[in-house]
């Protein structure tokens, strides 16, 4: 081994420092894997980077980037390319994500008639989530269970459905800060009905 070969170790702790450099520096990260392979299209050191796709078009974007592979019979001589490698792939699947076309959300329509219609909806699916969840905490067996543990597992299935909504926004290109939004709102809305209501704001904190 010549002074010029670069050590195989070295460059890698390189490679994953400058990573992370790369994360502090965007507001949409890249993940940054490297891995052995065996068997596959390449056998050798593979550079991986993905963007958490925000909407489907963004992971179609990303779709056969951002991914460098040194076979193993060349790695210690392309050692010292590693780092560079990682800037190539976290650029690359950058600028496809940049450059993705945002898609216009369903409910984002001039259709006074359709929009009408979407709060009603909006509207109904709420009531009977609500009702829904009334019905289980009156006639599940355990109904005589507190107060507070009844609401406690009401606002763990709530997040557990919002997690399943968020999937379902995701496929139907609300991207996730459109849903965080409608979050926050929603949020906002129900604890403005919490302050007006007499008989919610005598309930006692379940800190208390």
């Amino acid at each position: 081994m010549t002074r010029d070969t670069t050590s195989v170790g070295g460059a890698i702790a390189s490679a994953l420092e400058r990573a992370e450099e790369l994360r502090s520096l965007s507001d949409r990260p890249a993940r940054l894997r490297i891995m052995t392979i065996s068997g596959d299209d390449c056998s050798g050191l593979t550079i991986n980077a993905r963007i958490a796709a925000r909407s489907p078009a963004e992971h179609r974007a990303q779709e056969g980037l951002g991914a460098r592979c040194i076979p193993w019979d060349e790695l210690d001589v392309r050692a010292g390319e590693i780092i560079g490698l990682v800037d190539e792939v976290v650029g690359e699947v950058t600028l496809a994500v940049r450059n993705t076309p945002p898609v216009p959300r369903p409910s984002r329509s001039e259709d006074d008639l359709e929009l009408a219609v979407f709060d009603d909806l909006i509207g109904e699916i709420g009531q009977t989530i609500t009702q829904s969840a009334l019905s289980v905490l009156e006639k599940h067996p355990a109904k005589q269970v507190s107060r507070e543990l009844g609401s406690e597992a009401a606002m763990i299935a709530a997040l557990k459905f919002a997690a399943l909504a968020a999937l379902a926004a995701y496929t139907g290109h609300v991207g996730l800060n459109d849903a965080q939004d409608e979050l926050r709102m929603a949020m906002g809305e129900v604890m403005n009905k919490v302050r007006a209501s007499p008989e919610l704001a005598r309930r006692p904190s379940l800190n208390s």
